[in-house]
Protein backbone atom coordinates (compact mmCIF):
# COMPACT_ATOMS: atom_id res chain seq x y z
CA UNK A 1 0.00 0.00 0.00
CA UNK A 2 2.42 2.30 0.83
CA UNK A 3 5.01 1.26 -2.25
CA UNK A 4 1.86 2.29 -4.07
CA UNK A 5 1.18 5.67 -2.57
CA UNK A 6 5.05 6.85 -3.03
CA UNK A 7 4.91 5.51 -7.13
CA UNK A 8 2.04 7.40 -6.99
CA UNK A 9 3.52 10.64 -5.59
CA UNK A 10 6.90 9.61 -8.16
CA UNK A 11 4.31 9.76 -11.02
CA UNK A 12 2.90 13.46 -9.82
CA UNK A 13 6.43 14.93 -9.48
CA UNK A 14 6.90 13.34 -12.39
CA UNK A 15 4.26 15.24 -13.91
CA UNK A 16 4.79 18.48 -12.43
CA UNK A 17 8.62 18.41 -13.73
CA UNK A 18 6.79 18.49 -16.97
CA UNK A 19 4.44 20.88 -16.70
CA UNK A 20 1.30 19.37 -16.07
CA UNK A 21 -0.25 20.20 -12.88
CA UNK A 22 -2.38 18.03 -10.45
CA UNK A 23 -6.00 19.16 -10.55
CA UNK A 24 -8.47 19.33 -7.22
CA UNK A 25 -11.75 17.98 -7.62
CA UNK A 26 -13.47 21.02 -6.23
CA UNK A 27 -15.63 23.14 -9.66
CA UNK A 28 -15.10 26.21 -10.25
CA UNK A 29 -16.63 29.06 -11.70
CA UNK A 30 -14.80 28.17 -14.68
CA UNK A 31 -16.36 24.65 -14.98
CA UNK A 32 -19.70 26.23 -14.51
CA UNK A 33 -18.64 28.72 -17.39
CA UNK A 34 -17.19 25.77 -19.36
CA UNK A 35 -20.71 23.86 -18.76
CA UNK A 36 -22.95 26.79 -19.49
CA UNK A 37 -20.76 27.67 -22.71
CA UNK A 38 -20.89 23.91 -24.07
CA UNK A 39 -25.11 23.94 -23.63
CA UNK A 40 -25.92 27.63 -24.62
CA UNK A 41 -28.12 26.70 -27.42
CA UNK A 42 -30.37 24.61 -25.12
CA UNK A 43 -30.41 27.48 -22.61
CA UNK A 44 -30.59 30.18 -24.89
CA UNK A 45 -33.93 27.87 -26.47
CA UNK A 46 -35.27 27.53 -23.40
CA UNK A 47 -34.67 31.06 -22.09
CA UNK A 48 -35.99 32.53 -25.38
CA UNK A 49 -39.33 30.19 -25.33
CA UNK A 50 -40.40 31.58 -21.85
CA UNK A 51 -40.32 34.94 -23.04
CA UNK A 52 -42.36 34.59 -26.09
CA UNK A 53 -44.61 32.74 -23.43
CA UNK A 54 -44.46 35.76 -21.66
CA UNK A 55 -45.23 38.04 -24.43
CA UNK A 56 -48.17 36.07 -25.83
CA UNK A 57 -49.96 36.38 -22.16
CA UNK A 58 -49.10 40.29 -21.74
CA UNK A 59 -50.24 40.49 -25.03
CA UNK A 60 -53.39 38.85 -24.69
CA UNK A 61 -54.09 40.60 -21.03
CA UNK A 62 -57.11 42.80 -21.32
CA UNK A 63 -57.19 46.39 -19.87
CA UNK A 64 -60.01 46.62 -16.78
CA UNK A 65 -61.34 49.53 -15.40
CA UNK A 66 -61.79 49.66 -11.72
CA UNK A 67 -64.30 51.58 -9.88
CA UNK A 68 -64.01 52.34 -6.41
CA UNK A 69 -66.53 53.98 -3.53
CA UNK A 70 -66.28 54.37 0.20
CA UNK A 71 -68.64 53.90 3.13
CA UNK A 72 -68.90 54.81 6.46
CA UNK A 73 -69.36 51.94 9.00
CA UNK A 74 -70.98 53.09 12.17
CA UNK A 75 -71.84 51.18 15.19
CA UNK A 76 -75.43 51.37 15.89
CA UNK A 77 -78.02 49.65 17.83
CA UNK A 78 -78.28 46.73 15.48
CA UNK A 79 -74.83 45.70 17.06
CA UNK A 80 -76.09 46.09 20.54
CA UNK A 81 -77.10 42.92 22.76
CA UNK A 82 -80.03 43.77 25.22
CA UNK A 83 -81.12 41.06 27.24
CA UNK A 84 -84.26 39.46 26.67
CA UNK A 85 -84.78 38.08 30.11
CA UNK A 86 -84.85 40.24 33.55
CA UNK A 87 -85.70 43.66 34.24
CA UNK A 88 -85.39 45.95 30.82
CA UNK A 89 -85.24 48.92 33.35
CA UNK A 90 -81.73 47.81 34.96
CA UNK A 91 -80.73 45.56 32.12
CA UNK A 92 -76.96 46.55 30.74
CA UNK A 93 -76.71 46.34 26.61
CA UNK A 94 -73.84 44.66 26.15
CA UNK A 95 -71.66 46.23 22.63
CA UNK A 96 -70.22 43.70 20.46
CA UNK A 97 -66.50 43.86 19.37
CA UNK A 98 -65.50 46.26 16.88
CA UNK A 99 -63.34 44.44 14.80
CA UNK A 100 -65.69 41.63 14.51
CA UNK A 101 -68.69 44.08 13.27
CA UNK A 102 -66.67 45.56 10.89
CA UNK A 103 -65.87 42.22 9.45
CA UNK A 104 -69.19 41.70 9.86
CA UNK A 105 -70.39 44.08 7.58
CA UNK A 106 -67.34 43.59 4.88
CA UNK A 107 -69.04 40.07 4.64
CA UNK A 108 -72.35 41.06 4.35
CA UNK A 109 -71.73 43.22 1.14
CA UNK A 110 -69.50 40.25 -0.72
CA UNK A 111 -72.36 37.95 0.18
CA UNK A 112 -73.31 35.66 -2.66
CA UNK A 113 -77.15 37.09 -2.00
CA UNK A 114 -75.97 40.64 -2.45
CA UNK A 115 -74.37 39.93 -5.60
CA UNK A 116 -77.12 37.43 -7.13
CA UNK A 117 -79.29 40.38 -6.47
CA UNK A 118 -77.03 42.78 -8.02
CA UNK A 119 -76.64 40.17 -11.50
CA UNK A 120 -80.62 39.76 -11.49
CA UNK A 121 -80.96 43.68 -11.37
CA UNK A 122 -79.03 44.37 -13.82
CA UNK A 123 -78.68 40.88 -16.08
CA UNK A 124 -75.84 38.90 -17.51
CA UNK A 125 -75.64 40.18 -20.50
CA UNK A 126 -75.12 43.90 -18.62
CA UNK A 127 -72.11 42.96 -16.48
CA UNK A 128 -71.15 39.78 -18.71
CA UNK A 129 -72.05 39.93 -22.42
CA UNK A 130 -68.74 37.06 -22.65
CA UNK A 131 -70.94 34.31 -20.66
CA UNK A 132 -74.64 35.17 -22.75
CA UNK A 133 -76.02 38.02 -25.00
CA UNK A 134 -79.18 36.99 -24.24
CA UNK A 135 -81.34 38.87 -21.80
CA UNK A 136 -82.68 35.81 -20.45
CA UNK A 137 -80.08 33.93 -18.55
CA UNK A 138 -80.27 30.50 -17.39
CA UNK A 139 -79.64 29.48 -13.46
CA UNK A 140 -75.98 28.20 -14.65
CA UNK A 141 -75.63 31.48 -16.48
CA UNK A 142 -76.41 33.74 -13.58
CA UNK A 143 -74.44 31.47 -10.98
CA UNK A 144 -71.49 31.79 -12.81
CA UNK A 145 -71.96 35.82 -13.56
CA UNK A 146 -72.07 35.70 -9.79
CA UNK A 147 -68.66 33.85 -9.29
CA UNK A 148 -67.00 36.38 -11.68
CA UNK A 149 -68.92 39.29 -9.80
CA UNK A 150 -67.61 38.11 -6.44
CA UNK A 151 -63.52 37.54 -8.19
CA UNK A 152 -63.82 41.48 -9.67
CA UNK A 153 -65.51 42.79 -6.13
CA UNK A 154 -63.29 43.76 -3.33
CA UNK A 155 -63.87 44.89 -0.09
CA UNK A 156 -61.00 46.10 1.92
CA UNK A 157 -61.35 48.16 5.82
CA UNK A 158 -58.86 50.28 6.36
CA UNK A 159 -56.88 50.44 9.35
CA UNK A 160 -58.03 51.98 12.56
CA UNK A 161 -61.17 53.37 11.14
CA UNK A 162 -64.44 52.56 10.63
CA UNK A 163 -64.35 53.61 6.67
CA UNK A 164 -65.02 50.58 4.04
CA UNK A 165 -62.96 50.64 0.58
CA UNK A 166 -65.02 48.82 -2.00
CA UNK A 167 -63.87 48.28 -5.65
CA UNK A 168 -64.82 46.41 -8.50
CA UNK A 169 -63.12 45.72 -11.38
CA UNK A 170 -64.21 45.32 -15.10
CA UNK A 171 -62.84 46.02 -18.78
CA UNK A 172 -66.00 48.62 -19.27
CA UNK A 173 -65.71 51.31 -17.45
CA UNK A 174 -69.23 52.53 -17.06
CA UNK A 175 -70.46 49.11 -16.74
CA UNK A 176 -67.76 49.22 -13.75
CA UNK A 177 -69.16 51.95 -12.70
CA UNK A 178 -72.67 50.84 -12.56
CA UNK A 179 -72.07 47.29 -10.42
CA UNK A 180 -70.29 48.94 -8.18
CA UNK A 181 -73.43 51.50 -7.29
CA UNK A 182 -76.38 48.55 -7.99
CA UNK A 183 -73.86 46.38 -5.30
CA UNK A 184 -73.84 49.11 -2.57
CA UNK A 185 -77.60 49.54 -2.80
CA UNK A 186 -78.08 45.64 -2.83
CA UNK A 187 -75.81 45.83 0.40
CA UNK A 188 -77.74 47.85 2.06
CA UNK A 189 -81.15 46.30 1.23
CA UNK A 190 -79.70 43.19 2.12
CA UNK A 191 -78.36 44.78 5.56
CA UNK A 192 -81.71 45.81 6.71
CA UNK A 193 -82.96 42.41 6.39
CA UNK A 194 -80.18 41.08 8.08
CA UNK A 195 -80.44 43.34 11.09
CA UNK A 196 -84.34 43.32 11.19
CA UNK A 197 -85.90 40.87 13.68
CA UNK A 198 -88.92 40.20 14.21
CA UNK A 199 -91.53 42.01 11.93
CA UNK A 200 -94.23 44.11 13.87
CA UNK A 201 -97.11 41.11 13.73
CA UNK A 202 -94.68 38.82 15.12
CA UNK A 203 -93.66 41.03 17.87
CA UNK A 204 -97.45 42.14 18.59
CA UNK A 205 -98.56 38.42 18.78
CA UNK A 206 -95.50 38.27 20.89
CA UNK A 207 -96.81 40.68 23.36
CA UNK A 208 -100.46 39.43 23.21
CA UNK A 209 -98.90 36.12 24.34
CA UNK A 210 -96.91 38.17 27.06
CA UNK A 211 -100.31 39.67 28.48
CA UNK A 212 -102.56 36.47 28.72
CA UNK A 213 -99.40 34.93 30.56
CA UNK A 214 -99.56 37.93 32.90
CA UNK A 215 -103.32 37.75 33.35
CA UNK A 216 -102.87 34.22 34.07
CA UNK A 217 -100.31 34.47 36.69
CA UNK A 218 -102.26 37.80 38.40
CA UNK A 219 -105.76 36.09 38.35
CA UNK A 220 -104.23 32.57 39.84
CA UNK A 221 -102.48 35.22 42.49
CA UNK A 222 -105.74 36.59 43.07
CA UNK A 223 -107.53 33.50 43.62
CA UNK A 224 -104.74 31.87 45.94
CA UNK A 225 -105.17 35.27 48.16
CA UNK A 226 -109.10 34.84 48.51
CA UNK A 227 -109.16 31.42 48.90
CA UNK A 228 -106.71 32.17 51.88
CA UNK A 229 -108.35 35.64 53.07
CA UNK A 230 -105.10 37.60 52.19
CA UNK A 231 -105.32 41.52 51.49
CA UNK A 232 -101.75 42.52 52.00
CA UNK A 233 -99.70 39.48 53.15
CA UNK A 234 -96.50 41.85 54.40
CA UNK A 235 -98.62 44.20 55.97
CA UNK A 236 -101.36 41.67 57.51
CA UNK A 237 -98.13 40.05 58.75
CA UNK A 238 -96.69 42.67 60.66
CA UNK A 239 -99.92 43.93 61.83
CA UNK A 240 -100.35 39.87 63.59
CA UNK A 241 -97.26 40.01 65.36
CA UNK A 242 -97.32 43.78 66.23
CA UNK A 243 -101.12 42.26 68.02
CA UNK A 244 -99.17 39.63 69.29
CA UNK A 245 -96.57 41.46 70.92
CA UNK A 246 -98.71 43.79 72.28
CA UNK A 247 -101.28 41.03 73.99
CA UNK A 248 -97.86 39.51 75.06
CA UNK A 249 -97.11 42.47 77.13
CA UNK A 250 -101.12 42.81 78.17
CA UNK A 251 -100.21 39.10 79.45
CA UNK A 252 -97.08 40.06 81.31
CA UNK A 253 -98.58 43.01 83.22
CA UNK A 254 -101.78 41.39 83.96
CA UNK A 255 -99.72 38.46 85.26
CA UNK A 256 -97.47 41.05 87.30
CA UNK A 257 -101.37 42.76 88.93
CA UNK A 258 -102.46 39.28 89.57
CA UNK A 259 -99.47 38.10 91.61
CA UNK A 260 -99.93 41.45 93.60
CA UNK A 261 -103.19 40.81 93.88
CA UNK A 262 -102.60 37.72 95.66
CA UNK A 263 -100.57 39.03 97.70
CA UNK A 264 -103.07 41.92 98.90
CA UNK A 265 -105.25 38.87 99.08
CA UNK A 266 -103.18 37.10 101.23
CA UNK A 267 -102.17 39.89 103.37
CA UNK A 268 -105.62 41.30 104.23
CA UNK A 269 -106.93 37.70 105.25
CA UNK A 270 -104.14 37.55 107.75
CA UNK A 271 -105.33 40.86 108.93
CA UNK A 272 -108.87 40.22 109.56
CA UNK A 273 -107.58 37.34 111.59
CA UNK A 274 -106.50 39.87 114.53
CA UNK A 275 -108.88 42.40 113.70
CA UNK A 276 -111.70 41.42 116.22
CA UNK A 277 -115.43 41.64 115.31
CA UNK A 278 -116.89 43.90 117.89
CA UNK A 279 -115.14 47.25 119.60
CA UNK A 280 -116.43 49.79 121.41
CA UNK A 281 -117.85 52.46 119.42
CA UNK A 282 -118.58 55.16 122.17
CA UNK A 283 -118.67 56.07 125.82
CA UNK A 284 -120.78 58.78 128.21
CA UNK A 285 -118.74 61.89 127.74
CA UNK A 286 -120.33 64.18 129.99
CA UNK A 287 -117.99 63.43 133.25
CA UNK A 288 -115.15 63.64 130.42
CA UNK A 289 -116.36 67.64 129.68
CA UNK A 290 -116.99 68.45 133.28
CA UNK A 291 -113.41 67.37 133.46
CA UNK A 292 -112.09 69.30 131.05
CA UNK A 293 -114.18 72.30 131.59
CA UNK A 294 -112.45 71.99 135.39
CA UNK A 295 -109.22 71.75 133.88
CA UNK A 296 -109.34 75.19 131.86
CA UNK A 297 -111.09 76.34 134.70
CA UNK A 298 -107.83 75.78 136.98
CA UNK A 299 -105.93 77.02 133.74
CA UNK A 300 -107.63 80.24 134.34
CA UNK A 301 -107.15 80.54 137.91
CA UNK A 302 -103.43 79.27 138.05
CA UNK A 303 -102.62 82.25 135.47
CA UNK A 304 -104.87 84.74 137.59
CA UNK A 305 -102.56 83.74 140.74
CA UNK A 306 -99.65 84.73 139.09
CA UNK A 307 -100.81 88.12 138.23
CA UNK A 308 -101.86 88.14 141.75
CA UNK A 309 -98.75 87.27 142.79
CA UNK A 310 -96.82 89.89 140.63
CA UNK A 311 -99.21 92.67 142.38
CA UNK A 312 -100.00 91.51 145.71
CA UNK A 313 -98.04 89.94 148.34
CA UNK A 314 -98.93 86.41 149.46
CA UNK A 315 -100.34 87.15 152.39
CA UNK A 316 -102.60 89.60 150.86
CA UNK A 317 -106.64 88.28 150.53
CA UNK A 318 -106.65 88.97 146.75
CA UNK A 319 -103.62 86.20 146.96
CA UNK A 320 -105.41 83.60 148.99
CA UNK A 321 -108.79 83.84 147.56
CA UNK A 322 -107.04 82.87 144.15
CA UNK A 323 -105.28 79.77 145.83
CA UNK A 324 -108.13 78.64 147.84
CA UNK A 325 -110.47 78.68 144.41
CA UNK A 326 -107.40 76.46 142.94
CA UNK A 327 -107.46 74.26 145.50
CA UNK A 328 -111.58 73.17 145.45
CA UNK A 329 -111.14 72.99 141.55
CA UNK A 330 -108.47 70.14 141.87
CA UNK A 331 -110.32 68.65 144.23
CA UNK A 332 -113.65 68.36 141.81
CA UNK A 333 -111.29 67.40 138.89
CA UNK A 334 -110.02 63.91 141.38
CA UNK A 335 -113.39 63.33 141.99
CA UNK A 336 -114.06 63.50 138.24
CA UNK A 337 -111.47 61.46 137.33
CA UNK A 338 -111.84 59.27 140.16
CA UNK A 339 -115.32 58.11 138.99
CA UNK A 340 -115.55 55.91 135.41
CA UNK A 341 -118.19 56.61 132.75
CA UNK A 342 -121.39 55.17 133.13
CA UNK A 343 -122.61 54.30 129.28
CA UNK A 344 -120.36 52.72 126.71
CA UNK A 345 -121.52 51.60 123.07
CA UNK A 346 -119.70 48.34 121.07
CA UNK A 347 -120.18 47.62 117.32
CA UNK A 348 -118.94 46.23 114.30
CA UNK A 349 -115.02 47.24 113.99
CA UNK A 350 -114.80 49.86 110.68
CA UNK A 351 -111.04 48.51 110.10
CA UNK A 352 -112.04 45.38 109.95
CA UNK A 353 -115.29 46.77 107.51
CA UNK A 354 -112.83 48.20 105.40
CA UNK A 355 -110.28 45.01 105.22
CA UNK A 356 -112.97 42.93 104.17
CA UNK A 357 -113.97 45.70 101.77
CA UNK A 358 -110.91 45.58 99.81
CA UNK A 359 -110.31 41.80 100.23
CA UNK A 360 -113.81 41.44 98.08
CA UNK A 361 -112.36 44.29 95.99
CA UNK A 362 -108.98 42.16 95.44
CA UNK A 363 -110.98 39.13 95.25
CA UNK A 364 -113.05 40.92 91.76
CA UNK A 365 -109.92 42.53 90.59
CA UNK A 366 -108.62 39.07 90.29
CA UNK A 367 -111.57 37.80 88.83
CA UNK A 368 -111.52 40.06 86.29
CA UNK A 369 -107.65 39.95 85.91
CA UNK A 370 -108.39 36.18 84.94
CA UNK A 371 -110.68 36.62 82.64
CA UNK A 372 -108.97 39.57 80.61
CA UNK A 373 -106.01 37.11 81.04
CA UNK A 374 -108.11 34.05 79.39
CA UNK A 375 -109.30 36.01 76.50
CA UNK A 376 -106.09 37.70 75.51
CA UNK A 377 -105.22 33.62 75.87
CA UNK A 378 -108.24 33.16 73.30
CA UNK A 379 -106.97 36.57 71.36
CA UNK A 380 -103.05 35.17 71.14
CA UNK A 381 -104.78 31.58 69.91
CA UNK A 382 -106.07 32.90 67.09
CA UNK A 383 -102.82 35.37 66.19
CA UNK A 384 -100.70 32.48 66.03
CA UNK A 385 -103.39 30.24 64.25
CA UNK A 386 -102.84 32.74 61.45
CA UNK A 387 -99.32 33.52 61.62
CA UNK A 388 -99.23 29.63 61.14
CA UNK A 389 -101.62 29.62 58.12
CA UNK A 390 -99.39 32.53 56.66
CA UNK A 391 -96.11 30.74 57.21
CA UNK A 392 -97.83 27.40 55.48
CA UNK A 393 -98.97 29.39 52.49
CA UNK A 394 -95.94 32.03 52.00
CA UNK A 395 -94.00 29.77 50.15
CA UNK A 396 -96.85 29.14 47.60
CA UNK A 397 -97.74 32.53 48.05
CA UNK A 398 -94.24 33.62 47.08
CA UNK A 399 -93.38 31.37 44.06
CA UNK A 400 -96.75 32.72 42.99
CA UNK A 401 -95.70 36.43 42.91
CA UNK A 402 -92.40 35.37 41.59
CA UNK A 403 -94.21 33.64 38.56
CA UNK A 404 -96.79 37.03 38.12
CA UNK A 405 -93.26 39.55 38.84
CA UNK A 406 -91.43 37.12 36.17
CA UNK A 407 -94.95 37.61 33.28
CA UNK A 408 -94.55 41.16 33.71
CA UNK A 409 -91.34 41.33 33.29
CA UNK A 410 -91.42 39.23 30.07
CA UNK A 411 -94.55 41.74 29.04
CA UNK A 412 -92.72 44.73 29.32
CA UNK A 413 -89.87 43.15 27.83
CA UNK A 414 -92.29 42.13 24.67
CA UNK A 415 -93.64 45.65 24.60
CA UNK A 416 -90.18 47.42 24.55
CA UNK A 417 -89.32 45.09 21.80
CA UNK A 418 -92.77 46.39 19.82
CA UNK A 419 -91.56 49.72 20.39
CA UNK A 420 -87.66 49.07 19.01
CA UNK A 421 -89.64 47.19 16.11
CA UNK A 422 -91.77 50.39 15.32
CA UNK A 423 -88.96 52.60 15.45
CA UNK A 424 -87.50 50.67 13.12
CA UNK A 425 -90.12 50.55 10.91
CA UNK A 426 -90.12 53.95 11.19
CA UNK A 427 -86.52 54.15 10.01
CA UNK A 428 -86.64 51.96 7.44
CA UNK A 429 -89.27 53.65 5.82
CA UNK A 430 -87.47 56.60 5.70
CA UNK A 431 -84.17 54.60 4.39
CA UNK A 432 -81.86 56.01 7.39
CA UNK A 433 -79.33 53.66 8.23
CA UNK A 434 -76.23 53.58 10.20
CA UNK A 435 -73.82 52.69 6.99
CA UNK A 436 -73.05 56.27 4.72
CA UNK A 437 -72.08 56.29 1.64
CA UNK A 438 -68.94 58.65 1.62
CA UNK A 439 -68.24 58.59 -1.83
CA UNK A 440 -70.56 57.20 -4.83
CA UNK A 441 -68.52 55.06 -7.35
CA UNK A 442 -67.65 57.18 -10.20
CA UNK A 443 -66.43 55.96 -14.10
CA UNK A 444 -63.21 55.49 -13.74
CA UNK A 445 -61.41 57.39 -16.48
CA UNK A 446 -57.67 55.64 -16.44
CA UNK A 447 -57.66 51.74 -17.23
CA UNK A 448 -55.66 49.18 -14.93
CA UNK A 449 -53.16 46.53 -15.74
CA UNK A 450 -50.87 44.06 -14.77
CA UNK A 451 -48.35 43.64 -18.08
CA UNK A 452 -45.24 45.19 -16.40
CA UNK A 453 -45.87 42.84 -13.22
CA UNK A 454 -46.46 39.56 -15.81
CA UNK A 455 -43.66 40.91 -18.09
CA UNK A 456 -41.06 40.67 -14.97
CA UNK A 457 -42.25 37.65 -13.82
CA UNK A 458 -41.70 36.22 -16.80
CA UNK A 459 -38.28 37.27 -17.70
CA UNK A 460 -37.70 36.23 -13.92
CA UNK A 461 -38.94 32.50 -15.09
CA UNK A 462 -37.49 32.33 -18.33
CA UNK A 463 -34.18 32.90 -16.58
CA UNK A 464 -35.02 30.17 -14.18
CA UNK A 465 -36.10 28.14 -16.85
CA UNK A 466 -32.68 28.59 -18.32
CA UNK A 467 -31.03 27.22 -15.53
CA UNK A 468 -32.98 24.36 -14.93
CA UNK A 469 -32.66 23.44 -18.48
CA UNK A 470 -28.64 23.75 -18.20
CA UNK A 471 -29.21 21.31 -14.87
CA UNK A 472 -31.49 18.82 -16.54
CA UNK A 473 -28.56 18.80 -19.69
CA UNK A 474 -25.13 17.95 -16.99
CA UNK A 475 -27.58 14.98 -15.64
CA UNK A 476 -28.05 13.46 -18.00
CA UNK A 477 -24.28 14.32 -20.03
CA UNK A 478 -22.74 10.80 -20.59
CA UNK A 479 -19.32 12.73 -21.45
CA UNK A 480 -17.02 14.78 -19.33
CA UNK A 481 -16.52 18.46 -19.85
CA UNK A 482 -14.12 18.88 -17.07
CA UNK A 483 -10.93 17.46 -15.30
CA UNK A 484 -13.23 17.63 -12.15
CA UNK A 485 -16.12 15.56 -13.54
CA UNK A 486 -13.87 12.65 -14.00
CA UNK A 487 -12.55 12.63 -10.78
CA UNK A 488 -16.34 13.67 -9.44
CA UNK A 489 -17.58 11.07 -10.97
CA UNK A 490 -14.98 8.31 -11.11
CA UNK A 491 -13.66 8.44 -7.62
CA UNK A 492 -10.58 8.00 -8.62
CA UNK A 493 -7.63 10.95 -7.85
CA UNK A 494 -6.24 12.79 -11.21
CA UNK A 495 -2.96 13.21 -11.66
CA UNK A 496 -3.00 15.82 -14.30
CA UNK A 497 -4.79 17.19 -17.22
CA UNK A 498 -3.45 17.62 -20.75
CA UNK A 499 -5.48 20.71 -22.55
CA UNK A 500 -6.16 19.90 -25.97
CA UNK A 501 -3.92 22.39 -28.55
CA UNK A 502 -5.76 23.84 -31.57
CA UNK A 503 -4.07 22.35 -34.92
Amino acid sequence: MSSAWQETQLDTSHFERMGVSALSPRVTLRDLVTIAFHDRKRIAAAVLAGLLLTLLVVAGMPKKFTAEASLLLRLGREYVYTPETGDPSTAQPLPYDREQTLVAEAKILTSRDVLEGVVSKLGVATIYPDITANRTATPQQQAQAAMALEKALGAELLKGSNLLQVNFSHKDPETAAKVLDQVIDSYLNKRRQVFSSASNGQAEAELGARRIQLNTAEARLAAFKQERGILSFNEEQTLLLAQRSEIERRQTDINLALAQADGRKNALSNQLVRIPAEVKLSTDTSRGEAAESARKLLLELKLKEREASSKFFDTEAQVQDVRADIERVNEHLRMLEAQPPQAVRTGRSPVRDGAESDLVKSAADHSQSQSGLSALATQRSAIDKRLAELARSESELRTLERERKLAEVQYEAAAKRLRDERVLTDLDSQRKSNVSVVQRPAVPTQAESKRSLVLMLGVILSLGLGVFVAFLSAMWRDTFLTPADVQRDLGLPLLGAIPAVAR
